[in-house]
């Protein structure tokens, strides 16, 4: 069968006006598959944009948004572009920054204080004291302290003090004393810690120590026996005496040297004063108050650094002899 004119005609319209719809509805389809919507967020402010763009940079581009004065773009510019994608434009803003003992206003970017410090290349270490904390928000023109903390040890040796303790003897009179063990201080080594903020020293610590030895205690022991009650000695009978005084004597020996402050011979009866209370070149006689022997005649010719006001200090021929005396109490009679 053959088609006359005007059905050949309507057969090619009809034909046509199909492919324009189909033309249509294909770019639709496919335009619609490549848009994109995603969020511009320019300095807090969200618009939604629908982009046939590929990245970042060229959606920018597309809408003829330029980055100025030190502007950034999050992501970066060559990211891929995908659905619901937030574009971040950030400006910087105004600050004040105390670094130390500098304080200077700054421009950066960031939406805490630690975003804006690395924004600004500003290194804390963890001892660095930052004002506000670091993961707090801040609003520009804020104020931002940073104290720079340094802190220095070192090993210092001290000594630990030993104690004197004291024990009763019954067997000594009372007045009497014995050193039986000598005290021997101790050592320990302190770690110090100074703290400086900002380059001004603000305390001293000490953060370790360790004894390396161990103080030593004095022992000391002293009579509680009561004295005998004794009369003035027959070797005085007959002696004018001038006056008596109760003294604390010690003993040396030929090891303090051979001459006296007077320049005679060190020797048994030779024995040193305080010239202040007795002067010397006078003649003693010196008695045992608690048993011990007593010491007899002896002359003032000598003295010593410690043997200041009521003490006396009596002569032996031997270190043992000396050591036996010890300390204790006698009776000197000053005589004419």
């Amino acid at each position: 069968m053959s088609l006359n004119h005007g059905e050949w005609k309507k057969k090619a319209l009809t034909f046509a006006m199909g492919a324009i719809i189909l033309s249509s509805t294909f770019t639709l389809g496919f335009n619609t598959i490549m848009s994109k919507e995603v969020s511009l967020i320019i300095d807090g402010k969200e618009s939604k944009v629908v982009t046939y763009t590929s990245t970042v940079g060229s959606f920018l581009e597309n809408e003829g948004i330029e980055l100025k004065d030190k502007e950034v773009v999050e992501p970066s510019l060559d990211t891929k572009l995908v659905d619901d994608m937030d574009i971040i434009i950030k400006a910087p803003k105004n600050y004040k920054l105390q670094d130390g003992a500098e304080v200077k206003s700054v421009k950066a970017i960031g939406d805490n204080v630690g975003e804006i410090l690395k924004n600004l290349k500003v290194n804390v270490d963890e001892d660095d004291v930052v004002t506000p904390a670091m993961n707090t928000p801040v609003k520009p023109d804020t104020l931002i302290v940073i104290e720079r903390v340094n802190r220095e040890a070192f090993d210092v040796q001290t000594d630990i003090p030993f104690e004197t303790e004291v024990r009763e003897n019954p067997e000594m009179f009372k007045g009497e004393e014995k050193v039986i063990q000598q005290g021997i201080v101790g050592k320990k080594t302190d770690t110090v810690q100074h703290t400086f903020v900002n380059g001004q020293m603000v305390s001293i610590d000490v953060i370790n120590s360790v004894v390396s030895q161990e103080p030593v205690n004095t022992i000391v022991e002293k009579g509680t026996k009561d004295k005998p009650k004794e009369e003035q000695s027959s070797s005085l009978q007959g002696r004018n005496v001038k006056k008596v005084i109760v003294m604390q004597a010690t003993a040396y020996d030929p090891t303090a040297g051979s001459k006296t402050a007077m320049g005679t011979r060190a020797r048994v009866g030779a024995v040193a004063v305080d010239p202040r209370v007795i002067p010397l070149g006078s003649k003693l006689y010196i008695e045992s108050m608690d048993g011990f022997p007593t010491y007899g005649y002896a002359v003032a010719e000598d003295t010593g650094g410690a043997i200041k006001g009521n003490r006396i200090d009596l002569f032996y021929n031997t270190n043992a002899q000396a050591n036996k005396f010890g300390r204790r109490n006698v009776k000197v009679y000053v005589l004419d």
